[in-house]
């Protein structure tokens, strides 16, 4: 979730942030034994995204049930309005993997929308929510996951995901960022010039976010490019990682 202007810093007793793991974990488990919730506008159809010529390795989920992926987890960032709720949602259908998206965890944990948390909890209790459901998801296994836009920012968050496999971060205009979400509710666009918060925000977080694994443009294409894309370059990323992993260690004179 961005936060895109001062937030009240509610106090909340211990016992509140102690029961947080409790609570994630509990509000996770609910979420991966339900059917995957399509992001809103779409369709929920059984989707594999089709991929074509000799250069794709993703073998079919047909036949027999197995699939070859080129990892069991990786988790989407970038800014809001940049895809990767929907995106995450359908490469999570194209590997046969779990998908988990952050925000829609913390809403279950708080039992209130993003803004509703920012508004009348504080942004320093949603962070702290944050926190907790990064250190669970980047435990979990066999699973996309897909993050807020402010969740990579933040430095020990940004850590724990790195360190537990690649971040794929989406990126876009900050006018294509803008008509997607101009009609949401989100506490950023409600600047005077939203557009103009978007630009300086984005460049605020561009050092950030190239410290992501792998960079993918999200700019009028359809979802299944992007989501071909992504997969061919997880491909040449794990291909890379076990090369350097099986490389012999070099010998001392």
């Amino acid at each position: 979730m961005e936060s895109g202007q001062a937030a009240p810093q509610t106090s909340h007793p211990e016992s509140a942030l102690e029961c947080l793991p409790e609570c994630v974990e509990d509000a996770l488990q609910v979420l991966l034994a339900a059917p995957p919730e399509p992001p809103e506008g779409t369709s929920d159809r059984a989707f594999v995204t089709s991929l074509t010529g000799e250069s794709s390795r993703l073998s079919p989920m047909w036949g027999t049930g197995l699939i070859e992926r080129p990892v069991d987890w990786v988790a989407l960032a970038g800014f809001m309005g940049t895809g990767k709720s929907r995106v995450g949602w359908e490469l999570s259908r194209a590997l046969a993997l779990h998908f988990v998206d952050t925000d829609k965890l913390i809403t279950r944990v708080v039992g209130k929308s993003i803004p509703e948390v920012f508004e009348q909890e504080g942004e320093g209790y949603f962070r702290a929510c944050e926190a907790e459901v990064v250190s669970r998801v980047s435990r979990l296994e066999h699973a996309v996951i897909s993050l807020g836009g402010g969740t990579f920012i933040h430095e020990a968050n940004r850590a724990a995901l790195l360190s537990r496999g690649p971040v794929v971060v989406l990126w876009a205009t900050p006018e294509t960022v803008y008509q997607r979400t101009k009609h949401s509710d989100r506490p950023l666009l409600r600047a005077e010039d939203p557009l103009g918060r978007i630009r300086s925000l984005m460049d605020e977080r561009e050092g950030v976010y190239r410290q992501g694994t792998i960079h993918v443009h999200s700019d009028g294409r359809p979802s299944e490019e992007i989501v071909e894309e992504i997969i061919e370059r997880l491909w040449a990323w794990s291909d890379a990682a076990h090369a350097w992993a099986d490389a012999p260690e070099p010998v001392a004179d």
